[in-house]
């Protein structure tokens, strides 16, 4: 059973806090020897930060508490319906006014002794280490040591969790400077350190961009990885695993036999040190599967069958379980394996290309209801019907598919858009989800690690 949706965090916002134009990756004053470079470049690549109308990010000009409140609601998705605060210096013609309301309410942002806010002060490290541990949640400490930083300090705990979670790790000469105003760029770097800052128990899962077919990589939080299909062909899948330096590959699902499942598979059993095949039993006479079960036979490898309410999952924290698989189907959309993640509070369903006779078994048989779903026959009318949507009622859906007459049918994303599901497909780059077992994040990217779109998901 699925927790309410208490707070939803998009990080689809312009940063129009700073100013409300949009802007490219590329800022003049930010090359690419800048130290934030990389943090300024995926951030405005998502959208999330714009620079200057004259082409310019200003990465050394300073943040205020305003601006910092106004961000974080915006992120978090907080009520910034401006209104009446706690805070005598902060009224209901603020701008922020709500924003900040709303954030204290969350307990992320706090005012001074004297009962003010100070909305036009520059924020400080000091304050937005506290502000990022609080709005992330971040749990886990390090012993810390500034030379500038007492152990006595407000900000002192909420340091020792960003620098846990490699946030920031403070200055050359062993200082954070914690009075320090923080700057554009700073403020950038921390954000988006802030959004890869998963628990050592995180786990992720990509839904890969190969054009029209499947391919699902999952690293566990042991560090294990299982690869679910292998996408239609080798040079797709080729460039998504090379590009995350995949080596090892612990577990290899073929969930049916069909190219656009198999295709690449060859390539992956030749070229990566695999150590077990589930598949899917079902069995084919085209060229794809044959040189798929070639390759497995020259790695010595068995085509363990699938079987349903198994858990083929190479971490025990995190269960995979088989809920269909029948390798004596009249056809492999009816056989395909459809797997259950389930990683503490956040649950996956994988559909392989489950057909709607299929679904309408798994309604009956189990609680299918899921946060994120990889909707079935790569978004095809066929599946993903209306009956089989409200029972999921995911949060966050993914459709993995080509372009042209191969894109996903709109019939499916309204259905999910209307059960309030935000949708993403693979053809506008690889989705990438991380758990941390009880909220999960989503980012897009494109091979060449370019970021189009980011968003947080609170269960």
């Amino acid at each position: 059973m699925k927790k309410s949706l208490s707070v939803l965090l998009s990080f689809i916002i312009v940063f129009s806090l700073f100013v409300p134009f949009a802007q490219a990756a590329s800022f003049k004053d930010v090359p690419h020897s800048h130290r934030f470079f990389d943090d300024i470049d995926f951030l405005s690549n998502a959208e999330i930060i714009t620079g200057f109308p004259d082409g310019t990010f200003k990465p050394d000009q300073a943040v205020t508490r305003a601006q910092a409140a106004i961000l974080i609601g915006k992120t978090f998705e907080l009520d910034g319906t401006k209104r009446k605060t706690s805070f005598s210096d902060v009224n209901t013609s603020n701008t922020a006014s709500g924003y900040i309301e709303s954030a204290v309410e969350e307990g992320i942002i706090s005012g001074f002794p004297d009962g003010t806010f100070r909305p036009g002060q520059t924020v400080t490290r000091g304050q937005m280490a506290i502000i990022l541990a609080k709005a992330f949640g971040l749990t886990d400490t390090a012993d810390v040591d500034f030379a500038d930083v007492s152990k006595t300090s407000a900000a002192y705990p909420y340091i020792q969790l960003i620098v846990a979670a490699g946030i920031t790790y403070g200055y050359e000469d062993g200082t954070f400077k914690p009075n320090n105003a923080v700057t554009r760029g700073q403020f950038a770097a921390f954000l988006s350190r802030a959004f890869f800052s998963m628990p050592v128990d995180s786990l992720s899962v990509e839904f890969l961009n190969v054009g029209h077919g499947d391919a699902t990589l999952i690293t566990f939080p042991n560090g294990e990885v299982m690869l679910i299909d292998a996408g239609p062909d080798d040079e797709s899948i080729t460039a998504e695993l090379d590009f995350m330096g995949i080596e090892d590959i612990h577990t290899f699902v073929a969930t049916q036999p069909d190219p656009e499942h198999i295709g690449g598979a060859d390539y992956v059993l030749e070229n990566f040190n695999v150590h077990r095949i589930i598949d899917s039993g079902l069995k084919s006479t085209s060229q794809e599967y044959t040189d798929y079960t070639n390759a497995s036979k020259a790695a010595g490898l068995t085509l363990t069958q699938a079987k349903i309410n198994t858990d083929i999952s190479a971490d025990l924290s995190v269960p995979v379980h088989v809920l269909n698989a029948n390798s004596e189907a009249q056809n492999a959309d009816d056989g395909s394996v459809v797997l259950e993640l389930t990683h503490g509070d956040v649950r996956f369903l994988l559909m392989s290309d489950a057909s709607a006779a299929v679904e309408h078994k798994l309604v009956a048989d189990y609680n299918v209801s899921a946060d994120v779903l990889k909707v079935s026959q790569h978004g095809a009318s066929a599946s993903t019907t209306q009956a089989f949507v409200d029972e999921v009622a995911p949060l966050y859906a993914v459709a993995s598919h080509g372009t042209g007459a191969n894109f996903a049918d709109s019939s499916v994303l309204k259905r999910l858009t209307d059960a309030g599901a935000e949708t993403a497909s693979t053809t506008d780059g690889t989705v990438l989800v991380m758990s941390d077992l009880e909220s999960f994040y989503t980012v897009q990217y494109d091979t060449f690690g370019t970021s189009q779109k980011a968003a947080y998901l609170a269960r």
